[in-house]
């Protein structure tokens, strides 16, 4: 009876254990087959969803060209003013002011006080280094000399009275020494005497034009006073000063054109001077372009300086307005085919409203420059003058 129970309890585990086995088998063999159709179903509805994909885009390419097709016969033309496109000179400057300066622009002033006496030229006369402008009264100075020269004349002939009696051993050598002494300070004082004389004449320091005479006949005079301004035209610049960041964009020799907005007149020629010193008050540097002789041309005359930073000889230009901006960047409308067409482009260097093209364009198109605000992409256009 105890045989019998455990047998049966060992055959109930191993029935139960096979049931178990059994059981997983077969649900595996369930679940297996249902995974594999869940796969092969999402395989194929991606492969449907594709194809379903390019369907639509195919569609809409089609819709897209009917309705560019259609939609241009229905819409009046835009009509437009255009250029056509070729390579030109651009050029980029920088632009600052300066004014026309003088290098030998003197005021003649006295060297000590005194009286007019004489006034020798006049306004607008042409002088020589050296002449005589105008004279102080000298009377005083010119008898001093006077009396000196009289002195020299006295110990002029002691000292050879004296040199004669040494050459006959008459005399001694100390009497000899004191007459040439005599006689060679009287040859200073009367040097001393016409230098001084020569401050009271007003002697113009360099060849030029009187620009100025503020004298007259007895007038008192002192040193520092303005009387008589002499200015050689012949010798004009234009200065000027630009901002410290541009030192090393500018350079003697480079070209630039100065214009003279008073005169009319542009002058086209190269800078003659660059500093090297930056100035600490203002962070700039100073320019100078030498002048060549004109007659339209005076100091301090305003000139507008124009030095050229940036050349490109074979540049894609166009007006700075016609530029549409987007987020995604810029572009302009040419004509092509009678329609107007988007062009995306990269801009370059800007100056007086005028833009360089460095890509998107090409010789030849035509740009559309009115009109160009009531276009859009592939609209028909009508080219005006």
């Amino acid at each position: 009876m105890i045989f019998t129970q455990k047998m049966f309890g060992m055959i109930s585990r191993s029935f139960s254990v096979s049931l178990i086995g059994f059981g997983c088998i077969a649900l595996a063999m369930i679940v297996l087959p249902a995974c594999n159709a869940r796969t092969d179903k999402q395989a194929s509805n991606q492969e449907k969803l594709q194809k379903l994909l390019q369907e639509r885009d195919r569609i809409n390419q089609e819709i897209q060209a009917l309705q560019q097709s259609i939609a241009p016969a229905q819409q009046k033309a835009v009509p437009v003013s255009v250029i056509r496109l070729s390579p030109e000179v651009f050029k980029s400057y920088i632009e600052v002011q300066g004014h026309v300066d003088a290098k030998q622009n003197v005021n003649v002033n006295p060297e000590i006080s005194g009286v007019v006496t004489a006034i020798y030229v006049q306004v607008g006369q042409w002088v020589k280094k050296g002449q005589v402008l105008a004279q102080l009264d000298d009377k005083v100075i010119r008898q001093q000399l006077a009396q000196l020269e009289t002195q020299l004349d006295f110990t002029k002939n002691l000292y050879e009275r004296q040199k004669n009696l040494w050459a006959q051993k008459i005399g001694t050598e100390v009497q000899l020494l004191q007459a040439k002494n005599n006689y060679e300070n009287v040859q200073k004082q009367i040097a001393v005497v016409q230098s001084q004389l020569s401050m009271y004449r007003l002697v113009s320091p360099i060849d030029g034009r009187v620009d100025e005479v503020d004298l007259k006949i007895g007038q008192a005079v002192s040193p520092g006073m303005n009387t008589i301004r002499v200015v050689n035209l012949n010798d004009l610049r234009v200065k000027g000063q630009i901002a410290e960041s541009y030192i090393g964009q500018v350079h003697q020799g480079d070209p630039v054109e100065v214009i003279f907005p008073d005169a009319s007149d542009t002058l086209h020629t190269r800078l003659s001077y660059v500093s090297s010193v930056i100035d600490p008050n203002s962070r700039s540097f100073n320019i100078e372009i030498k002048l060549p002789a004109h007659s339209i041309f005076r100091p301090n005359m305003v000139a507008v300086i124009r030095v050229v930073s940036y050349v490109n000889p074979q540049a894609i230009v166009v007006p700075v307005n016609v530029v549409q901006h987007t987020e995604t960047g810029d572009y302009v409308f040419v004509v092509e085919d009678n329609y107007a067409k988007e062009v995306k482009i990269t801009k370059g260097k800007t100056y007086n409203d005028r833009v360089e093209v460095l890509q998107g364009l090409k010789p030849g198109d035509t740009l559309i420059i009115n009109g160009y605000q009531d276009l859009a992409d592939h609209v028909p256009v009508q080219i005006v003058q």
